[in-house]
């Protein structure tokens, strides 16, 4: 079963429909004259689909910075602590990109991920 596009030749309905590959024409629900279907479209088409009309947030956004703050977070909590275990970058290093901080007592601690905003 696979989605096709089926046109009606009298009154120019579109209509998608779920149907077998071997059907190539049904009946057109509102005239009742034959629909054919439509050849595929080709390449593929950007979804703009708008999940909130009141704030018009689209999806694409959204998806784009929960990727984002996904990968941040898997940095900080994963790769982080496995560079700072690892003994190849030295203190200073590390000091400068902020993996870690030295605490009160002078001991090196492995530092959270930045606040976010």
């Amino acid at each position: 079963m696979a989605k096709y596009i089926f046109q009606c030749s009298s009154c120019q309905l579109k209509l998608e429909k779920i149907i077998s590959p071997k059907v190539q024409e049904i009946e057109c629900p509102t005239c009742k004259a034959k629909m054919t279907r439509q050849f595929p479209n080709s390449g593929s088409q950007k979804v703009t689909e708008v999940v909130d009309s009141f704030t018009n947030v689209c999806r694409e956004e959204d998806e784009q910075k929960k990727n984002k703050d996904r990968r941040t977070e898997y940095f900080w909590e994963h790769e982080v602590p496995r560079l700072v275990q690892s003994g190849i970058y030295t203190t200073q290093t590390m000091l400068e990109e902020g993996w870690v901080t030295i605490n009160d007592k002078g001991e090196m601690v492995i530092n959270k991920a930045p606040s976010k905003r």
